[in-house]
């Protein structure tokens, strides 16, 4: 029988996730940070049939998935068997779970909506609950997760590590961390009846005990490595420990993504300049053989990164150079790269209080030409980057703001192609500043509001560029998009100047109704 043939009997254990994580998102990954959009922007029913419309399925299982559930698939199988374990779409569920399931394992990277950029975008638009929040709860309510053990896991878990808040949403359990070791002992355990606490902290795995995917993933998302090592304190990657996957297991990733029709592979780790890295220099030899490598797999279209650190281009121009060209060169038609990238402020001072290991090998005092220079080289090598920066850092002070929109002016001045994207603070759990107060629309300033108008006013120049050379590349598929995001641009710019000039863009001062989620009590 095939992996995704009929079988005569259901699985023991069902994988899923909401709709919102369960998309092929059109015109790209990072079309999935729209998941993140509040409600009654867009119909929902356009929003999920031509923004993120659901994945491809067969005899009920996805052909495409999140990373997260393709790698909790392949560990669970390493124990109970491929045929013992599905990765269902919600629509799906009815249709697979049968007498034989006995448990359901959901994923998720934002269930509660509370995360950023969910939280701001909930906050500055207030015109209903974020799409994430909303098909999580129509999940939980779907009558088969009362017939079965439902456990929660991926890196949002915290969100729902309460046992009150389980006992409202009929969670049974909630794993917290990586799971290869400790997700299939812990399965193990509950279909053998043991007792176990309804929270349980996974174990590290080594590299060697990450298995490889069984089946494809969203958009060809590949996992090169964990950890970051340069030890910002608001984020939560940062607190896993610093580990590559060998360049052989990664290209069976990429050969199992490609057998499957997913031609386009985005890299993934932290920093995938520093690929291979034992500390904060990269290796630059083992960078360039990653890329060959994957270049080089038959077949493929088109290689992504999702994040690189904006220090390590600026202290290594000639391997930024390098990888683009080994792309260029040996991929037909490619002539661009994309990434994640964190600004996060202007101010030296907060560098220095909160990301030190942030511009190594350099000083916090030289942040600001390490932002300006390494865009520049980034500009010159066609890679184009969507970089995040932070209102409301802990013991940010007018001075510091002031600092962040000086640096955001001079980055216009350059004609970077590079999006910049203000972000409000949200203290995270498991992050270093998780006892900190999140900060929110009803505490910004005037300064605040400057900074937003600036990196907004500076995307909505940019965006219409970006889709146009979007569209030349992917065809007449794609006009509507670039036709629709300039059509936006334009009825923005409006509300963007009120904000360059530190004027809120509505008359609301207090945080939005819907930015903290109001649990439903789904026992009855």
């Amino acid at each position: 029988m095939s992996r995704f043939g009929m079988s005569p009997k259901s699985p023991k254990i069902i994988l899923t996730a909401d709709e919102t994580m369960m998309s092929k998102y059109r015109w790209g990954i990072f079309v999935g940070f729209s998941t993140c959009m509040p409600r009654g922007i867009l119909p929902d029913w356009f929003y999920f049939s031509v923004w993120a419309p659901p994945v491809p399925r067969k005899n009920g299982r996805a052909l495409y998935a999140d990373f997260g559930l393709r790698i909790m698939e392949a560990s669970l199988a390493n124990v109970f068997g491929a045929d013992e374990v599905a990765v269902v779409h919600p629509r799906d569920l009815k249709r697979v779970a049968g007498d034989r399931t006995e448990i359901i394992g959901i994923g998720g990277h934002d269930f509660l909506g509370i995360n950023p950029p969910t939280s701001e975008f909930v906050d500055m638009l207030d015109t209903g609950p974020p799409y994430n929040r909303v098909k999580f709860f129509e999940l939980l309510r779907n009558p088969v997760m009362r017939e079965k053990i439902v456990v929660i896991g991926g890196k949002a878990a915290w969100q729902l590590a309460d046992e009150e808040i389980m006992d409202r949403l009929n969670i049974d359990y909630v794993h917290l961390g990586e799971g290869e070791i400790s997700v299939p002992e812990m399965f193990k355990a509950i279909l053998e009846g043991e007792k176990l606490p309804r929270i349980i902290k996974g174990k590290e795995p080594a590299p060697d005990e990450i298995p490889n995917i069984l089946g494809a993933t969203i958009h060809g998302l590949v996992e090169i490595g964990r950890g970051c090592g340069r030890g910002c304190a608001f984020c939560t990657p940062n607190m896993q420990r610093l580990r590559y996957q060998s360049v052989a297991h990664i290209v069976r990733d990429v050969e199992t993504n490609i057998k499957a029709g997913q031609r386009s592979i985005c890299l993934h780790s932290e920093d995938v300049l520093r690929y291979g890295a034992k500390g904060i220099p990269p290796n630059e030899e083992r960078v360039l053989e990653l890329f060959r490598r994957v270049a080089s797999v038959d077949g493929i279209k088109d290689i992504g990164t999702s994040h690189i650190a904006l220090a390590t281009a600026y202290h290594n121009p000639r391997l930024v150079e390098a990888v683009a060209e080994m792309c260029y060169s040996k991929v037909e038609d490619m002539n661009w790269l994309g990434a994640q990238t964190g600004i996060e402020t202007g101010s030296a001072r907060l560098i220095a209080k909160h990301m030190r290991g942030k511009v190594l090998p350099s000083p916090p005092e030289r942040w600001r030409e390490i932002v300006l220079q390494a865009f520049g080289i980034l500009d010159d090598n066609n890679w184009i980057c969507a970089a995040t920066l932070i209102n409301g850092l802990p013991d940010e002070t007018t001075d510091d703001v002031i600092k962040s929109i000086e640096l955001v002016e001079d980055l216009k001045k350059t004609s970077t192609l590079s999006l910049v994207v203000p972000m409000n603070f949200v203290s995270m759990r498991g992050s270093a500043l998780d006892t900190e107060e999140s900060f929110n629309i009803g505490k910004m300033t005037r300064e605040h509001w400057q900074l937003m108008g600036e990196c907004i006013d500076h995307d909505l120049r940019v965006v219409p560029r970006l889709l146009r050379m979007y569209r030349d590349n992917k065809g007449i598929k794609s006009w509507l998009l670039s036709f629709a995001a300039t059509r936006m641009a334009n009825a923005l710019q409006k509300y963007v100047n009120k904000m360059r000039r530190g004027e809120p863009p509505t008359d609301r001062h207090e945080i939005s109704k819907w930015l903290n989620p109001d649990i439903p009590d789904l026992r009855a």
